[in-house]
């Protein structure tokens, strides 16, 4: 956990932390929202609730979950830490498969840098941090196909839709624009440029980008304080949300600190932008402040700001909080927990929960449950 954190942080640490002050659809139409300012969670209830467990695999136990993806009565999940492999579960958390290929043969990699779903051919796209080349698989996990990709990209985030691809250029590896839309191999959208204090950093890209509806996204890039939209029909790139992060210090005087790391872990501020996912009624995204994520749930109707681990402390019990990872099929959040800090399964407030983490028997304090979950508010 600890080390894991740590990752995140050193990823994170070296990103700026402001907006980057020049015309673009950052500035346009919407009001500042407060990271720290965040409102009573008693003002919101759980509608829905229910715990996934993982069974033991044939594989390895699970050492962390950088990323969840729930299909077609499955769970996908990627292990970046101690198996760099993505696991295969039924949508009740039986082990069925699992993707490791390490070597130099096709489809075989190093690293695994991420992986995707294609919704329309129904596979998985795995990106090896080795290669540039997207590896296509069954979700049975069979190897179906590897194919080359552009070389001017540096996937941060990836969505295939329909005939197009909207991904996330991590522009500190090309001094390219941020955000691009491909149809049909073909570059159709390229926006929001380089940035040095903004984009010069390795930031781990995780769950960048968004789906609101049909035709419309979510999304950010690099450390910028904004999410933004894209519309596929008119091609348009507007702004949804900018946040106020509430930092002590300018930008200028954060560059010339004689000990930033330093600096950023004593002033506790708040960076980045990550794990974006929505339903009709809530946005869930994750922040950063040393030592730990932080998770926030944004009331789209009310616009206030809600500290999800509060909430589920609130509604569960005392749990530890990974972070909201992933979405279900009918728009619940998935909520990856771990025992509290005290090695203990705290499902105290929540009877319902509590009564279906006994039919799971014992849980080790190492293991990971997943919590899908709908809001009222």
């Amino acid at each position: 956990m600890i080390k894991r954190l740590f990752h995140i942080f050193k990823i994170l640490f070296f990103c700026a932390f402001f907006s980057c002050g020049q015309t673009s659809p950052e500035e346009v139409g919407s009001s500042l929202i407060k990271i720290k300012s965040t409102a009573s969670v008693k003002d919101l209830k759980l509608k829905s609730a229910r715990l996934v467990s993982f069974s033991d695999n044939s594989f390895s136990p699970i050492g962390s979950l950088f990323k969840v993806i729930s299909i077609e009565e499955r769970i996908v999940v990627v292990d970046k830490i101690k198996g760099n492999a993505v696991l295969i579960f039924d949508d009740r958390g039986r082990y069925l498969s699992h993707i490791y290929r390490i070597g130099d043969g096709p489809g075989e990699y190093k690293n695994l840098e991420n992986i995707y779903y294609d919704e329309k051919e129904k596979l998985l796209i795995l990106i090896p941090m080795d290669y540039r080349k997207k590896y296509f698989f069954d979700l049975n996990g069979n190897f179906i196909r590897e194919e080359r990709y552009n070389e001017n990209i540096y996937y941060s985030d990836l969505l295939p839709s329909d005939d197009i691809e909207i991904l996330v250029n991590n522009g500190s590896l090309n001094l390219g624009d941020g955000f691009q839309v491909f149809e049909n191999n073909q570059l159709i959208t390229s926006a929001i440029p380089y940035v040095n204090y903004l984009d010069n950093t390795p930031l781990e890209g995780r769950n960048l980008i968004s789906q609101i509806n049909e035709d419309n996204f979510n999304f950010t890039v690099g450390n910028r304080d904004t999410i933004f939209r894209y519309n596929t029909k008119s091609r348009e790139i507007s702004t949804d949300y900018i946040f106020d992060f509430e930092s002590p210090i300018s930008k200028i005087d954060y560059g010339n600190h004689p000990s930033p790391l330093e600096y950023f872990v004593e002033s506790q501020m708040f960076i980045g932008i990550f794990d974006i996912f929505q339903n009709d009624n809530f946005l869930s995204f994750t922040t950063f402040k040393y030592p730990r994520i932080k998770g926030r749930l944004l009331s789209k109707s009310t616009n206030k700001l809600y500290d999800t681990e509060e909430f589920i402390r609130q509604e569960v019990g005392d749990l530890g909080f990974e972070g909201i990872l992933g979405m279900g099929h009918n728009g619940e959040f998935i909520a990856v927990l771990k025992a509290g800090e005290d090695g203990n399964w705290d499902f105290s407030n929540n009877k319902s929960l509590a009564d279906a983490a006994l039919q799971m028997g014992e849980l080790e304090s190492e293991e990971f449950l997943l919590l899908f979950f709908e809001i009222d508010e």
